[in-house]
């Protein structure tokens, strides 16, 4: 035969890797972002997170070995989900103002190692995780 198709079975599924912040819940992760980044996510035992005020930035470490400071995370089926409302309040974040999708950017940071970031300024759309 002169086609050989794939069967798509990934509807409702998303492949662009995507942050997410909720207006009133934590932060969503796509299920594009735990795909591409499978490996720095699917072993982690929780998350490590950094707030840089003057950039309104926010890494995310996934720690593959329980540490202070650590929160657990869920990953599901399709993505996963921090619940970070003590980050937030501590933060003071406005929720309402900066809820969206953000695309993180891996960065191999000098004194943390391995995160990922997002800039609260570089918000791509309405919150929705999957």
């Amino acid at each position: 035969m002169k086609y050989n198709f794939e069967t798509f079975t990934e509807a409702g599924g998303r492949f662009k890797p995507i942050i997410s912040l909720g207006a009133k819940s934590g932060f969503g992760l796509s299920s594009g972002f735990t795909s591409a980044y499978n490996s720095d996510v699917k072993e982690a035992k929780g998350v490590k997170l950094f707030y840089d005020k003057n950039e309104n930035a926010i890494g995310f470490q996934f720690c593959k070995e329980t540490v202070p400071d650590m929160i657990g995370f869920k990953l599901r089926e399709k993505g996963g989900y921090i619940a970070a409302q003590s980050f937030i309040g501590r933060f003071r974040i406005d929720q309402v103002k900066y809820a969206g999708r953000y695309e993180p950017e891996r960065v191999e940071h000098d004194t943390i190692g391995v995160i990922f970031v997002i800039n609260l300024k570089d918000n791509i759309g309405n919150a929705k995780t999957d």
